[in-house]
């Protein structure tokens, strides 16, 4: 069975804490200015997957467009609002933002459960920048196959070693995104795993 969900799904919408979507998420001043900026970026072959491209942005050089991000007052207050412990959270992360491409062909992405690259555990988060494509993101609730297909500004939000999911093939157009994570830190320490150092040894910037 497959549930089709038309309206944000959030915590407060009574679901569940692991998973949460927004549609239309920054304004459109704030959006345009992140496309505007993606739209200058290359993209390589990605090491960990042949069913895409990237290129992840280094915050040295390009901190203006972390704080389009993280510096959002919207995007700030919604992290708040949903993490269910008392830690901080970290101002800028230590992994960083990865843009993305599902061209058509790619097979997306195999039912997972993302990997805890952090201690305490980070959320993982994708904004969709443009999608063209017939993809959907999918994850698993109560045995129940959910599907929900993102359109521009929509952004997803999962904590790690939770909720099952995937990205289903792109048989027609192509789909770009920001993938990203906030980071938290308890008692002022933030520990990276060795999950951590696999994953960034394969950015191309």
């Amino acid at each position: 069975m497959i549930k089709r969900y038309i309206i944000d799904y959030k915590m407060n919408g009574g679901k569940n804490n692991n998973i949460w979507i927004f549609k239309n998420f920054f304004n459109d001043y704030e959006f345009t200015n992140i496309k505007n900026f993606t739209d200058k970026l290359s993209l390589y072959n990605d090491p960990r997957s042949k069913d895409r491209l990237s290129t992840c942005i280094d915050i040295n050089k390009y901190k203006q467009f972390y704080d389009l991000i993280y510096k959002n007052r919207k995007f700030i207050n919604t992290i708040k609002n949903i993490k269910n412990k008392n830690l901080k959270i970290k101002e800028y992360p230590s992994f960083p933002i990865e843009f993305r491409k599902y061209f058509t062909g790619s097979q997306g992405m195999n039912w997972h459960i993302d990997t805890s690259l952090f201690k305490p555990d980070a959320f993982e988060i994708v904004l969709t920048l443009s999608n063209s494509s017939d993809s959907s993101f999918e994850w698993i609730e109560n045995g129940i196959v959910n599907k929900f297909y993102p359109k521009e500004n929509d952004l997803v939000i999962v904590r790690p070693q939770s909720v099952q999911h995937r990205v289903t093939s792109v048989n027609v157009g192509e789909r770009t995104i920001l993938k990203f994570v906030i980071e938290f830190l308890e008692n002022n320490k933030n520990t990276k795993k060795i999950e951590y150092y696999n994953e960034i040894a394969n950015c191309r910037y």
